[in-house]
Protein backbone atom coordinates (compact mmCIF):
# COMPACT_ATOMS: atom_id res chain seq x y z
CA UNK A 1 0.00 0.00 0.00
CA UNK A 2 1.19 3.50 -0.89
CA UNK A 3 -0.03 5.64 2.02
CA UNK A 4 1.07 8.86 0.35
CA UNK A 5 -1.06 8.03 -2.68
CA UNK A 6 -4.02 7.02 -0.48
CA UNK A 7 -3.84 10.27 1.48
CA UNK A 8 -3.55 12.51 -1.56
CA UNK A 9 -6.27 10.60 -3.39
CA UNK A 10 -8.58 10.97 -0.37
CA UNK A 11 -8.12 14.76 -0.58
CA UNK A 12 -8.81 14.59 -4.31
CA UNK A 13 -11.98 12.57 -3.66
CA UNK A 14 -13.37 15.30 -1.41
CA UNK A 15 -12.42 18.06 -3.85
CA UNK A 16 -13.90 16.14 -6.79
CA UNK A 17 -17.12 15.51 -4.84
CA UNK A 18 -17.55 19.20 -4.07
CA UNK A 19 -16.85 20.15 -7.69
CA UNK A 20 -19.25 17.50 -9.00
CA UNK A 21 -22.07 18.90 -6.86
CA UNK A 22 -21.39 22.31 -8.41
CA UNK A 23 -21.35 20.84 -11.92
CA UNK A 24 -24.67 19.03 -11.47
CA UNK A 25 -26.12 22.20 -9.99
CA UNK A 26 -24.92 24.06 -13.07
CA UNK A 27 -26.63 21.55 -15.37
CA UNK A 28 -29.91 22.00 -13.51
CA UNK A 29 -29.58 25.80 -13.56
CA UNK A 30 -29.08 25.76 -17.33
CA UNK A 31 -31.95 23.36 -18.07
CA UNK A 32 -34.50 24.30 -15.39
CA UNK A 33 -33.48 27.70 -14.02
CA UNK A 34 -36.84 28.81 -12.63
CA UNK A 35 -37.71 25.44 -11.08
CA UNK A 36 -34.29 24.85 -9.54
CA UNK A 37 -32.93 28.32 -8.76
CA UNK A 38 -33.90 28.50 -5.10
CA UNK A 39 -32.57 25.10 -4.05
CA UNK A 40 -29.43 25.17 -6.19
CA UNK A 41 -28.29 28.67 -5.26
CA UNK A 42 -28.98 28.05 -1.58
CA UNK A 43 -26.27 25.39 -1.77
CA UNK A 44 -23.89 26.79 -4.39
CA UNK A 45 -23.47 30.35 -3.09
CA UNK A 46 -21.74 29.38 0.19
CA UNK A 47 -19.94 26.26 -1.13
CA UNK A 48 -18.12 27.53 -4.23
CA UNK A 49 -15.29 29.05 -2.16
CA UNK A 50 -14.96 25.82 -0.17
CA UNK A 51 -14.50 23.88 -3.41
CA UNK A 52 -11.72 26.19 -4.57
CA UNK A 53 -9.94 25.95 -1.21
CA UNK A 54 -9.96 22.15 -1.25
CA UNK A 55 -8.74 22.22 -4.85
CA UNK A 56 -5.78 24.42 -3.91
CA UNK A 57 -4.97 22.16 -0.94
CA UNK A 58 -4.99 19.08 -3.18
CA UNK A 59 -2.67 20.74 -5.73
CA UNK A 60 -0.18 21.71 -3.00
CA UNK A 61 -0.13 18.24 -1.43
CA UNK A 62 -0.04 16.63 -4.88
CA UNK A 63 3.06 18.62 -5.80
CA UNK A 64 4.73 17.39 -2.62
CA UNK A 65 3.63 13.79 -3.19
CA UNK A 66 4.79 13.62 -6.83
CA UNK A 67 7.44 16.34 -7.38
CA UNK A 68 8.80 14.59 -10.49
CA UNK A 69 5.40 14.87 -12.17
CA UNK A 70 5.16 18.67 -12.04
CA UNK A 71 7.03 19.42 -15.28
CA UNK A 72 5.62 16.43 -17.25
CA UNK A 73 2.04 17.34 -16.27
CA UNK A 74 2.64 20.99 -17.26
CA UNK A 75 4.07 19.78 -20.59
CA UNK A 76 1.34 17.24 -21.40
CA UNK A 77 -1.66 19.20 -20.20
CA UNK A 78 -0.41 22.79 -20.59
CA UNK A 79 -3.15 23.88 -23.01
CA UNK A 80 -5.85 22.06 -21.06
CA UNK A 81 -4.71 23.60 -17.77
CA UNK A 82 -4.74 27.06 -19.35
CA UNK A 83 -8.37 26.53 -20.39
CA UNK A 84 -9.09 25.26 -16.86
CA UNK A 85 -7.64 28.41 -15.26
CA UNK A 86 -9.57 30.72 -17.59
CA UNK A 87 -12.82 28.90 -16.80
CA UNK A 88 -12.01 28.90 -13.08
CA UNK A 89 -11.59 32.68 -13.11
CA UNK A 90 -14.82 33.06 -15.11
CA UNK A 91 -16.65 30.82 -12.60
CA UNK A 92 -15.43 32.88 -9.66
CA UNK A 93 -16.08 36.26 -11.28
CA UNK A 94 -19.63 35.51 -12.44
CA UNK A 95 -20.85 34.12 -9.12
CA UNK A 96 -19.29 36.98 -7.14
CA UNK A 97 -20.94 39.58 -9.37
CA UNK A 98 -24.22 37.63 -9.30
CA UNK A 99 -24.30 37.83 -5.51
CA UNK A 100 -23.96 41.62 -5.45
CA UNK A 101 -25.05 42.88 -8.84
CA UNK A 102 -27.69 45.54 -9.27
CA UNK A 103 -29.46 45.18 -12.62
CA UNK A 104 -27.81 47.40 -15.22
CA UNK A 105 -29.13 47.31 -18.79
CA UNK A 106 -28.58 43.75 -20.08
CA UNK A 107 -26.72 42.47 -16.99
CA UNK A 108 -28.89 40.82 -14.36
CA UNK A 109 -28.69 38.08 -11.76
CA UNK A 110 -30.03 35.33 -14.03
CA UNK A 111 -27.50 35.95 -16.81
CA UNK A 112 -24.62 36.00 -14.33
CA UNK A 113 -25.69 32.79 -12.59
CA UNK A 114 -26.11 31.12 -15.96
CA UNK A 115 -22.64 32.39 -16.88
CA UNK A 116 -21.39 30.73 -13.69
CA UNK A 117 -23.23 27.54 -14.69
CA UNK A 118 -21.71 27.46 -18.20
CA UNK A 119 -18.15 28.08 -16.95
CA UNK A 120 -18.51 25.48 -14.18
CA UNK A 121 -19.93 22.87 -16.56
CA UNK A 122 -17.09 23.45 -19.05
CA UNK A 123 -14.66 23.31 -16.12
CA UNK A 124 -16.02 19.85 -15.30
CA UNK A 125 -15.72 18.74 -18.93
CA UNK A 126 -12.08 19.92 -19.00
CA UNK A 127 -11.27 17.87 -15.91
CA UNK A 128 -13.02 14.82 -17.40
CA UNK A 129 -10.80 15.04 -20.49
CA UNK A 130 -7.71 15.21 -18.24
CA UNK A 131 -8.82 12.27 -16.05
CA UNK A 132 -9.78 10.22 -19.10
CA UNK A 133 -6.29 10.71 -20.57
CA UNK A 134 -4.63 9.81 -17.27
CA UNK A 135 -6.61 6.56 -17.08
CA UNK A 136 -6.44 5.43 -20.69
CA UNK A 137 -3.32 7.13 -22.02
CA UNK A 138 -5.32 8.25 -25.08
CA UNK A 139 -3.59 11.20 -26.72
CA UNK A 140 -0.41 10.53 -24.69
CA UNK A 141 0.86 7.02 -25.43
CA UNK A 142 0.91 7.63 -29.18
CA UNK A 143 4.22 9.40 -28.49
CA UNK A 144 7.32 7.23 -27.77
CA UNK A 145 8.22 9.55 -24.85
CA UNK A 146 4.85 9.97 -23.04
CA UNK A 147 6.17 12.17 -20.22
CA UNK A 148 7.61 14.76 -22.62
CA UNK A 149 4.76 14.98 -25.13
CA UNK A 150 1.79 17.31 -25.50
CA UNK A 151 -1.72 15.91 -25.22
CA UNK A 152 -3.00 15.10 -28.71
CA UNK A 153 -6.71 15.92 -28.48
CA UNK A 154 -7.31 14.40 -31.92
CA UNK A 155 -5.87 11.06 -30.79
CA UNK A 156 -7.82 11.30 -27.55
CA UNK A 157 -11.08 11.99 -29.41
CA UNK A 158 -10.47 9.09 -31.80
CA UNK A 159 -10.92 6.60 -28.95
CA UNK A 160 -14.49 5.45 -28.31
CA UNK A 161 -13.70 5.03 -24.62
CA UNK A 162 -13.04 8.76 -24.28
CA UNK A 163 -16.56 9.68 -25.39
CA UNK A 164 -18.17 6.87 -23.41
CA UNK A 165 -16.35 8.05 -20.28
CA UNK A 166 -17.60 11.61 -20.78
CA UNK A 167 -21.16 10.54 -21.62
CA UNK A 168 -21.44 8.06 -18.74
CA UNK A 169 -20.19 10.54 -16.15
CA UNK A 170 -22.47 13.34 -17.37
CA UNK A 171 -25.52 11.04 -17.48
CA UNK A 172 -24.92 9.97 -13.89
CA UNK A 173 -24.48 13.64 -12.91
CA UNK A 174 -27.73 14.69 -14.57
CA UNK A 175 -29.53 11.73 -13.01
CA UNK A 176 -28.45 12.38 -9.42
CA UNK A 177 -28.99 16.16 -9.62
CA UNK A 178 -32.69 16.00 -8.57
CA UNK A 179 -31.69 13.71 -5.69
CA UNK A 180 -28.97 15.99 -4.34
CA UNK A 181 -31.13 19.10 -4.60
CA UNK A 182 -34.34 17.21 -3.73
CA UNK A 183 -36.34 18.42 -6.74
CA UNK A 184 -39.14 15.83 -7.00
CA UNK A 185 -40.67 17.44 -10.08
CA UNK A 186 -37.55 16.54 -12.08
CA UNK A 187 -36.77 13.20 -10.50
CA UNK A 188 -39.04 10.97 -12.62
CA UNK A 189 -37.53 12.28 -15.84
CA UNK A 190 -33.87 12.40 -14.82
CA UNK A 191 -33.12 9.78 -12.15
CA UNK A 192 -33.42 6.79 -14.59
CA UNK A 193 -30.43 8.27 -16.42
CA UNK A 194 -28.26 7.08 -13.51
CA UNK A 195 -28.66 3.44 -14.57
CA UNK A 196 -27.85 4.30 -18.19
CA UNK A 197 -24.84 6.32 -17.06
CA UNK A 198 -23.49 3.48 -14.92
CA UNK A 199 -23.73 1.03 -17.84
CA UNK A 200 -22.07 3.48 -20.24
CA UNK A 201 -19.29 4.17 -17.72
CA UNK A 202 -18.55 0.46 -17.30
CA UNK A 203 -18.44 0.22 -21.09
CA UNK A 204 -15.86 3.02 -21.20
CA UNK A 205 -13.66 1.27 -18.65
CA UNK A 206 -13.83 -1.95 -20.66
CA UNK A 207 -13.00 -0.02 -23.82
CA UNK A 208 -9.92 1.39 -22.10
CA UNK A 209 -8.81 -2.05 -20.93
CA UNK A 210 -10.73 -5.19 -19.95
CA UNK A 211 -8.44 -5.45 -16.90
CA UNK A 212 -10.14 -2.36 -15.43
CA UNK A 213 -13.50 -4.12 -15.17
CA UNK A 214 -13.04 -6.45 -12.20
CA UNK A 215 -14.94 -7.24 -9.01
CA UNK A 216 -13.87 -3.92 -7.41
CA UNK A 217 -16.19 -2.07 -9.80
CA UNK A 218 -19.18 -3.42 -7.87
CA UNK A 219 -18.45 -1.04 -4.96
CA UNK A 220 -19.01 2.27 -6.83
CA UNK A 221 -21.82 0.71 -8.88
CA UNK A 222 -23.73 -0.52 -5.82
CA UNK A 223 -23.25 2.75 -3.91
CA UNK A 224 -24.38 4.84 -6.89
CA UNK A 225 -27.50 2.75 -7.45
CA UNK A 226 -28.19 2.68 -3.68
CA UNK A 227 -28.40 6.49 -3.62
CA UNK A 228 -30.96 6.30 -6.43
CA UNK A 229 -33.04 3.59 -4.73
CA UNK A 230 -33.03 5.42 -1.38
CA UNK A 231 -34.62 8.45 -3.04
CA UNK A 232 -37.70 6.48 -4.13
CA UNK A 233 -39.20 6.43 -0.63
CA UNK A 234 -39.72 9.79 1.05
CA UNK A 235 -38.59 8.31 4.37
CA UNK A 236 -35.22 7.09 3.09
CA UNK A 237 -34.91 10.12 0.80
CA UNK A 238 -34.24 12.21 3.92
CA UNK A 239 -30.94 10.36 4.25
CA UNK A 240 -29.63 10.74 0.72
CA UNK A 241 -30.83 14.34 0.26
CA UNK A 242 -28.78 15.39 3.28
CA UNK A 243 -25.93 17.34 1.66
CA UNK A 244 -23.25 16.11 4.07
CA UNK A 245 -24.30 12.47 3.67
CA UNK A 246 -24.45 12.76 -0.13
CA UNK A 247 -20.99 14.38 -0.37
CA UNK A 248 -19.54 11.76 1.99
CA UNK A 249 -21.09 8.97 -0.12
CA UNK A 250 -19.82 10.56 -3.33
CA UNK A 251 -16.32 10.86 -1.84
CA UNK A 252 -16.37 7.15 -0.96
CA UNK A 253 -17.51 6.28 -4.51
CA UNK A 254 -14.66 8.30 -6.06
CA UNK A 255 -12.16 6.86 -3.56
CA UNK A 256 -13.29 3.33 -4.49
CA UNK A 257 -12.40 4.07 -8.14
CA UNK A 258 -8.69 4.39 -7.37
CA UNK A 259 -7.79 1.06 -9.10
CA UNK A 260 -8.37 2.98 -12.33
CA UNK A 261 -5.04 4.75 -11.80
CA UNK A 262 -3.25 2.71 -9.11
CA UNK A 263 -0.76 1.07 -9.15
CA UNK A 264 -0.36 2.15 -12.80
CA UNK A 265 -1.88 4.97 -14.81
CA UNK A 266 -1.70 6.45 -18.34
CA UNK A 267 -2.87 3.26 -19.99
CA UNK A 268 -1.17 1.26 -17.22
CA UNK A 269 2.19 2.32 -18.63
CA UNK A 270 3.50 4.36 -15.69
CA UNK A 271 3.91 3.30 -12.04
CA UNK A 272 2.67 5.69 -9.37
CA UNK A 273 4.93 4.08 -6.75
CA UNK A 274 7.98 4.87 -8.88
CA UNK A 275 6.95 8.54 -9.07
CA UNK A 276 6.01 8.99 -5.40
CA UNK A 277 8.29 11.18 -3.29
CA UNK A 278 10.88 9.54 -1.01
CA UNK A 279 13.39 10.57 1.64
CA UNK A 280 12.95 13.62 3.90
CA UNK A 281 10.02 14.91 1.83
CA UNK A 282 7.85 12.04 3.08
CA UNK A 283 7.69 13.37 6.65
CA UNK A 284 7.20 16.92 5.34
CA UNK A 285 4.29 15.68 3.19
CA UNK A 286 2.56 14.03 6.16
CA UNK A 287 3.10 16.98 8.49
CA UNK A 288 1.80 19.45 5.92
CA UNK A 289 -1.15 17.26 4.97
CA UNK A 290 -2.36 16.36 8.44
CA UNK A 291 -1.78 19.74 10.11
CA UNK A 292 -2.93 21.71 7.08
CA UNK A 293 -5.90 19.38 6.59
CA UNK A 294 -7.00 19.76 10.21
CA UNK A 295 -6.76 23.55 10.06
CA UNK A 296 -8.53 23.62 6.71
CA UNK A 297 -11.30 21.40 8.04
CA UNK A 298 -11.90 23.62 11.09
CA UNK A 299 -11.82 26.82 9.04
CA UNK A 300 -14.21 25.43 6.44
CA UNK A 301 -16.65 24.22 9.10
CA UNK A 302 -16.67 27.70 10.63
CA UNK A 303 -17.18 29.27 7.21
CA UNK A 304 -20.06 26.96 6.28
CA UNK A 305 -21.71 27.50 9.67
CA UNK A 306 -21.46 31.27 9.33
CA UNK A 307 -22.92 31.09 5.83
CA UNK A 308 -25.75 28.93 7.14
CA UNK A 309 -26.52 31.34 9.99
CA UNK A 310 -26.52 34.29 7.61
CA UNK A 311 -29.06 32.61 5.36
CA UNK A 312 -31.39 31.00 7.90
CA UNK A 313 -31.40 33.11 11.06
CA UNK A 314 -33.81 36.08 11.16
CA UNK A 315 -32.31 39.54 10.94
CA UNK A 316 -32.48 41.49 14.19
CA UNK A 317 -34.94 44.45 14.10
CA UNK A 318 -32.16 46.82 15.13
CA UNK A 319 -30.11 45.79 12.11
CA UNK A 320 -33.06 46.43 9.81
CA UNK A 321 -33.69 49.82 11.40
CA UNK A 322 -30.02 50.73 11.12
CA UNK A 323 -29.92 49.74 7.45
CA UNK A 324 -33.12 51.68 6.74
CA UNK A 325 -31.76 54.79 8.46
CA UNK A 326 -28.50 54.65 6.54
CA UNK A 327 -30.39 54.19 3.31
CA UNK A 328 -32.75 57.11 3.78
CA UNK A 329 -30.43 59.36 5.68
Amino acid sequence: MNLIFETNYAIFSIFASLLITEVIGSIVLLLFYDAAKAKVLEYVVPIWEVTGTFGAFWVVTGDMAYPNLLIPVATIFGSLLTVFLVLFVARNATIVYAEFVVKRKWIDEKKLYQGYAVSTLLLGVTILVLISALISGAGILNNPAPLSTVLDLGAWASKAGSWLFMAGTLLIGIGVAPIFFDIRSLAKRLVPLVVVGVLVSIGSYYEYSSSLVTSYITVPVVLTLAATILYISRKTALVVTNKAVFIALLSIIIFSLQPMIYPKFVGQALSIDALTTTGPMVSVFYETTWVGGALLGVMLLIYVWMAYRQKHLPVEPSAVTSHSTSTHG
